[in-house]
């Protein structure tokens, strides 16, 4: 998710609300209104969700263009169908380091840096198979992160904004080979989460933010020669329900509860292998409808959110130095959004990852990962002024996942 859409403008564009899925994944928060007033819950505004961590760190080194690669423990979460191709069963553990910094500058002043760092358990799973037919599934995953921090000095007076917290996912998935070149999959997974949100603008205004839902994603993944795979997923059913607490400083806590409506996530992926070279390309899509809303005794409140619907291109390269050397990986990621951004500086995200792998032994695998996010967005200050807020964004991921089979 990614925190947008605001009077008060996010880094992300707009503080409407959130942040960046898993693929899965979605959700939402709520969070504000505008600059130096309000209550965000007057006026209901949600958002697209936090940023994307991603999952396993050979995935993420290859840019997580891994839905038609999908061949270790990571095909859990990326495309369930490819846990067909593992040979034996697996377990796997990442850890994953995170820093966001935004750079914002008023009218062009010198920059305000805001930073925050946290560490967290990135995944946890197990692949159990019988090395032919079937393989079944189990995993628990964060990966969605709402960390995010936010200040600057405007209109003579200081505005601070500080998001933290992630979504879980809890997945189970069953994986079946209907012939030698197709399998099929099916993942069913919890979702539960909570977002912290601190504003300071004169006041001090804090959102306590509480996720729960579940969605179902059948995936594919067809092996047309020994050298090309195309793979792909969809989430077809999904509920994602939100419980927002706000309160301002000596204020009673005011509670929202909205049913988010994220009709549709799908994802599609090309392989290619040829000797000791895999490259990889993948395009996720998040498609957004709406959401209901109703504060405390009041009346349903159905609304059409009008989010723009948001595109992921991912590339990967995987290189193995000899057939049983380490692994070099690089992968690029960026993404685009349906809607027209106004302002000619304003860029989207993009994600620029390397990462390395060893294997110890036969049983045991190594992977290592780091990853950068670069985004500007271009805002205003005050409700209806002119754009002169600029905020450069940077996200630096650290990864480290142990694999074992047997």
């Amino acid at each position: 998710m990614e925190t947008q859409g605001k009077n008060h403008s996010d880094k992300h564009g707009d503080f409407r609300i959130g942040r960046r899925t898993a693929g899965i994944l979605l959700a939402a928060a709520l969070v504000a209104a505008a600059l130096g007033t309000v209550n965000a819950q007057a006026g209901g505004e949600l958002v697209p969700l936090g940023k994307k961590n991603g999952v396993g760190a050979r995935a993420i080194g290859m840019g997580e263009a891994f839905t038609a690669v999908a061949d270790d423990y990571s095909a859990l979460y990326y495309n369930p169908a490819g846990m067909t191709q593992l040979a034996s069963s697996e377990a796997g553990l990442s850890l994953g380091y995170g820093m966001s910094r935004n750079d914002a500058s008023f009218q062009d002043g010198t920059p305000q840096i805001a930073s925050l760092e946290a560490t967290k358990l990135n995944a946890l799973n197990l692949i159990l198979t019988d090395g032919g037919r079937w393989a079944l599934g189990l995993g628990y995953y964060t990966p969605v992160s709402f960390d995010d921090p936010l200040a600057y000095q405007a209109h003579g007076s200081a505005y601070a904004y500080t998001a933290s917290g992630e979504i879980d996912q809890y997945r189970m998935a069953l994986a079946y080979l209907v012939s030698p070149q197709v399998s099929i999959g099916l993942a069913v997974s919890a979702l539960s989460g909570r977002e912290q949100v601190e504003i300071q603008d004169g006041n001090t205004a804090r959102y306590l933010e509480e996720y729960t839902g579940y969605n179902v994603e059948p995936s594919f993944l067809i092996r047309l020669s020994d050298m090309f795979s195309v793979g792909g997923s969809a989430v077809v059913v999904e509920r994602l329900d939100l419980t927002d607490t706000y309160q301002e400083k000596g204020g009673d806590p005011l509670q929202s509860e909205y049913e988010i409506q994220h009709p549709f996530q799908a994802k599609l992926g090309l392989a290619f292998r040829s000797g000791l070279t895999q490259i990889s390309a993948d395009w996720h899509g998040d498609f957004w409808s709406g959401y209901a809303y109703r504060s405390a005794g009041a009346a349903v409140f159905d609304r059409d959110a009008n989010y723009p619907n948001k595109h992921t291109f991912n590339i990967g390269l995987e290189q193995r130095l000899d057939r049983h050397g380490p692994e070099l990986r690089l992968g690029y990621t960026w993404e685009n959004q349906d809607d027209a951004r106004p302002q000619p500086d304003q860029r989207d995200p993009y994600r620029i990852s390397a990462g390395i792998g060893f294997a110890p032994s036969r049983q045991v695998g190594l992977d290592f990962a780091y990853r950068y996010q670069g985004s500007r967005t271009v805002q205003n200050s005050l409700p209806d002024g002119p754009a002169d807020l600029a905020i450069d964004g940077q996200d630096h991921q650290v990864m480290a996942a142990l694999s074992y089979r047997w």
